[in-house]
């Protein structure tokens, strides 16, 4: 590690306020080699040139501390420059980046813009809102990987920056009086308020689609179907209901009316109360039976001997989680930081993506990891405006309480009515019914106190960091991981004193001993960094972690968090295997996200009425297909191709479903043949297109009757004759006379499979770098076995206009994901602004939403352009694996909500 001092001061004026320049601060050389460079610069005397060198691949290198305010905007930004800067992946996590600037307090995966080759001085900006009083800016080569070459940095600046521009866009956010809801990096984020039954009407009129999608997830995680329903509400009912008392009850009343009335049914009738404790006890019924193994009957006083010929058969434990809790001597900072990744099953997951906001009559203010209809946790992630955070990890299972009352109820209680330690531990533990046993770790913002509470059915053991108390001489830090630290609470497990012998005390598993090792490792330093690096490496992620989420106290005192919905060390999770469920599609990584409570109220304002989108309307039925000439003819020169090849071609046109669709997609061929290589191929394909377009016109201006007998009396007269074309317009007694079609779109999506040996794709890293990743290696492995062409794979900031200029470019993910499509999304006609595109004139905000374009290679139009891109990661991964759409002969296609392949656009943005 080194300090070096240098001059980064840019000339140029700051229109925003500057809160800080990078000018004679003290930098620390983190990774990698930096030095002075007065022969390379911009606009300041000097720049900082950054270069390979020593142990670490990558580069980074550490501004001193800056201050910012908790929760304000900011936009980082600087000149950038590069040369011959290439960058390898170490791994398959982390995906390197480029050149880029990122925070100190940031995950790995949130950066700006990265550049690699060589480039000249560019201008990269990241804006981002604040989560730290103290952090510090990072300039970053190859971040997680390696890199050859060098860059240089100059005129780093820090400014404060508008919200207007930060999501969510208004046209995403849908609101109902007070809540609303919206999209963001593949989860939603819901807010509600008020009294219970008015909140949960709000949750369940916004969440309505998605309610009975979760019900049918939970009957199939429990191992029954939508038939199967009614036991699941007989155990529910007995066992659970009376539970909660009277404020949650009436909430789940509230959420199945508001889904109700918002016209959605469950079986056939309207979702009733006890549909949503189903929802909400899922995980409690699926640990009965664990529950009950361990529960006593009242014989475990006397010895039974099992026959000699009984087979013995155990129960397994699955793994559900990894977390961990740090203040004091272990933290950088002396302040708290708590992290928390679930291992859930995949049914359940695709579900558990919702931040559910609730803000109560009574109580704190709640933020939450939950699903459509919860009314907690589910993951148990949770935050309130009290600075406290409350997250567990699932511990062997203990005996079943019939006494006592649901885990949902209880932990919700201690995150809406606790705003201290003892409050928490005391609403958790009373009345504990034992299901779904945890070992709890809980932090308190306001002090920065951190407890470990292993709650068993009957015994329970409490650390505080607060009492100096620690588990494995770890001052500063509690991990969980499933694996139960305290004895008695173990002997739990245990009911028979005739059992089969079992080793009682705590023994380390793979993962605690990753977790001691890494305390060992950066005790002292612990802060959100630990946490990114924790999760992304084995064996603390695993193939089922589904999300990861970091906090710390000043995170926590202002209801903000850092998650990832997907594997956290941007690896794909992909259905099948123990998750049978038919309807699963995977989980693939959206990459860490900000959530926060605070929205900008102008996106709450009433929006205007958005002009209602066109109805999809059938095509007629063609009444042509039956009434069609029969033979065939030989053109007697090449002059004659258009009227031989166009009438056939014509014949087959007309048989089609959608006649008119079938004409767009000619006139765009035509439009594209005129851009391509002139070769005999297409010389014939332009005679025959230009045939079926003149005949296609003489049809509309004689009618179909006229021009049918027209067709049918010509081919009974010359079938299998060689024919001129002249001699048919002289029956026809019109002439040649062809109108060549409007400025259009000149390729379909479909045309990119006759292209593939210029094509090259290139996928985003700018966001969901690991679903954009997967759905790139997706196509080409599909274009490899259906077409034998190996298409090379590029990252966004590795591709420059001069690598693209002659290729037929497959951009994958959307622009503010893909930096290089960003860059042209002008010039293509591509209106997608954050996650939502406007094409035709119609607005498509949701996350099930995506968008398939085709269109000329700007740099050269003989080459086309094909994107893929969704609303969010799920949706780009769908479109490169569906494959379908691939074959629309279409100018783009619209999936998802309004899944619908589209003409050539009569308004609005063309595509060009």
């Amino acid at each position: 590690m080194r300090t070096l001092f240098l001059c980064l001061i840019s000339i140029a004026a700051h229109a925003a306020t500057t809160v800080y320049q990078a000018s004679v601060d003290q930098l620390t050389v983190i990774h990698g080699t930096a030095a002075p460079d007065a022969a390379v610069h911009h606009n300041a005397p000097k720049s900082l040139r950054v270069e390979p060198g020593g142990q670490y691949p990558d580069a980074i290198i550490r501004s001193a501390p800056v201050s910012l305010t908790i929760g304000k905007r900011y936009e980082l930004s600087g000149w950038v420059r590069t040369e011959n800067l290439t960058v390898h992946d170490l791994d398959r996590s982390p995906i390197a980046t480029g050149a880029a600037l990122s925070m100190a307090s940031m995950p790995f995966d949130v950066h700006s813009e990265s550049l690699g080759g060589t480039r000249p001085w560019t201008r990269l900006s990241l804006k981002f809102t604040a989560t730290r009083a103290q952090d510090a800016i990072l300039l970053a080569v190859a971040n997680g990987g390696g890199f050859r070459g060098k860059a240089w940095f100059e005129g780093v600046s820090l400014d404060e920056a508008s919200s207007s521009d930060a999501w969510p866009a208004r046209d995403a956010v849908k609101t109902l009086g007070p809540a609303y809801r919206y999209p963001k990096a593949g989860w939603t984020y819901l807010h509600i308020e008020g009294q219970p039954y008015e909140r949960g009407y709000q949750h369940g009129y916004l969440m309505a689609r998605e309610i009975p999608e979760y019900l049918e997830r939970c009957a199939a995680d429990l191992g029954t179907n939508a038939a199967g329903w009614s036991n699941l509400r007989t155990t529910a009912n007995a066992l659970f209901l009376r539970g909660f008392d009277r404020e949650i009850l009436e909430e789940m009343r509230g959420i199945a009316d508001g889904a109700s009335d918002a016209g959605i049914q469950w079986q056939g009738r309207r979702l009733d109360l006890i549909d949503i404790v189903v929802a909400n006890v899922t995980v409690e019924i699926g640990e009965l039976r664990s529950a009950m193994t361990v529960t006593p009957t009242g014989l475990e006083q006397f010895k039974f001997e099992p026959p000699s010929y009984a087979e013995k058969k155990h129960d397994t434990v699955l793994d559900h989680c990894s977390a961990f809790a740090a203040t004091g001597p272990a933290t950088r900072d002396g302040k708290m930081v708590i992290g928390h990744v679930t291992w859930w099953p995949l049914t359940l997951a695709e579900g558990t993506n919702v931040w559910l906001d609730i803000k109560p009559a009574n109580g704190h203010r709640v933020l939450m990891q939950s699903y459509a209809g919860g009314i907690e946790s589910g993951t148990d992630w949770y935050q309130n405006d009290a600075g406290m955070v409350l997250t567990e990890t699932t511990i062997r299972q203990t005996p079943f309480n019939p006494q006592g009352t649901p885990v949902a109820f209880r932990a919700r209680m201690a995150i809406q009515y606790a705003g201290n330690i003892d409050e928490m531990v005391k609403q958790l533990g009373t009345r504990n019914n034992g299901l779904y046993t945890n070992e709890w770790l809980m932090g308190d913002g306001k002090t920065n106190e951190i407890a470990m509470y292993e709650l068993g059915t009957a015994h329970t053991k409490l650390w505080r960091s607060g009492k100096n108390e620690w588990f494995n001489n770890t001052p500063g830090f509690y991990w969980g991981n499933n694996n139960a630290k305290d004895l008695t609470i173990r002997t739990e497990y245990l009911p028979d004193p005739q059992g089969q012998p079992e080793y009682v005390p705590f023994t380390p598993t793979v993962r605690d001993l990753a977790w001691q090792d890494l305390y060992k490792k950066y005790n002292g330093q612990i802060d959100e960094q630990f946490a990114y690096l924790a999760f992304r490496t084995a064996p603390l992620v695993s193939a089922s972690t589904m999300d990861a989420k970091v906090i710390t106290a000043d995170m926590a005192k202002n209801m903000m968090v850092w998650a990832a919905i997907g594997k956290p060390n941007q690896r794909e999770w992909l259905p099948g295997g123990r998750s049978t469920y038919e309807k699963n599609d995977g989980i693939y990584p959206s990459g860490y996200a900000l959530f926060s409570t605070a929205i900008e109220q102008d996106r709450l304002a009433p929006r205007p009425a958005a002009a209602p989108a066109p109805a999809a309307q059938r095509p007629a039925a063609n009444k042509l297909k039956d009434r069609l000439w029969k033979g065939w003819i030989i053109p007697a020169g090449e002059a004659d191709t258009w009227f031989a090849a166009g009438s056939t071609a014509y014949h087959n046109l007309l048989q089609a479903e959608d006649i008119e669709k079938a004409i767009d997609a000619r006139r765009i061929e035509y439009r594209g043949l005129k851009l391509a290589v002139d070769n005999e191929m297409t010389r014939f394909r332009m005679a025959e297109t230009k045939g079926v377009l003149f005949l296609d016109g003489l049809r509309r201006k004689l009618g179909d009757d006229k021009f049918l007998a027209l067709m049918q009396s010509y081919f009974d007269a010359n079938t299998t004759r060689t024919v001129t074309a002249q001699s048919f317009l002289e029956k026809a007694g019109v002439p040649f006379e062809f109108t060549e079609p409007a400025e259009g779109p000149a390729y379909s999506v479909s045309d990119i499979g006759r292209r593939l040996a210029t094509a090259v794709l290139v996928y985003g890293t700018q966001r969901e770098a690991g679903a954009n990743r997967y759905a790139a290696e997706q196509l080409q492995s599909s274009y490899l076995n259906m077409f034998e062409s190996q298409v090379p794979i590029y990252k966004d900031f590795e591709v420059t206009d001069e690598l693209l200029a002659h290729k037929d470019v497959i951009f994958v993910g959307r622009p503010e994901a893909n930096t290089a499509l960003a860059a042209w999304a002008k010039s293509i006609g591509l209106d997608y602004e954050g996650a939502i595109f406007k094409i035709e004139n119609q607005l498509h905000a949701t996350e099930r939403e995506a968008l398939t374009l085709a269109a000329k290679n700007p740099q050269d139009p003989s080459h086309m352009v094909l994107v893929l891109a969704g609303n969010d990661a799920l949706r780009t991964v769908k479109l490169a694996t569906s494959g379908g759409v691939r074959f629309e002969q279409t100018p783009y296609v619209i999936t998802g909500d309004a899944s619908r392949p589209a003409p050539a656009p009569m308004g609005g943005r063309r595509p060009r």
